[in-house]
């Protein structure tokens, strides 16, 4: 099993690769951006801009994202590094619409797959 540390991006030159270079697919609550890492394992980073809200709604936003993952990380691909940023539409809505909005997204972007490779 992996270091929970280790799953999470971290440095700003892996925001930067995510960024510059990787892809993106937007969606009602989130943007999601992504590149592969070539690592056999998959990096993820929660992120609220000011334009969400307050501190409040901020953390709200970004525990409700990193919930909704945790529900269905098992389903993604492994080896990618995955930026998700919330969007101001995220405030007041419930985990499981934010989860059914997060896993239509990261099918659209091929991220989940009808197999998983993915290591716990």
């Amino acid at each position: 099993m992996r270091d929970h540390s280790e799953l999470t991006l971290r440095n700003q030159k892996d925001f930067s690769r995510v960024y510059n270079r990787g892809k993106s697919k937007g969606s009602r609550f989130v943007v999601v951006l992504y590149r592969r890492n070539n690592l056999d394992f998959t990096r993820t980073a929660f992120v609220s801009s000011k334009k969400v809200g307050n501190a409040v709604e901020r953390n709200r936003a970004r525990r409700l994202m990193k919930e909704a993952y945790r529900s269905i990380k098992n389903k993604v691909k492994s080896g990618y590094d995955i930026v998700f940023v919330a969007r101001n539409t995220i405030s007041g809505h419930k985990e499981q619409e934010v989860e059914q909005v997060l896993e239509k997204t990261l099918k659209a972007c091929d991220l989940i797959g009808g197999h998983s490779d993915k290591t716990k």
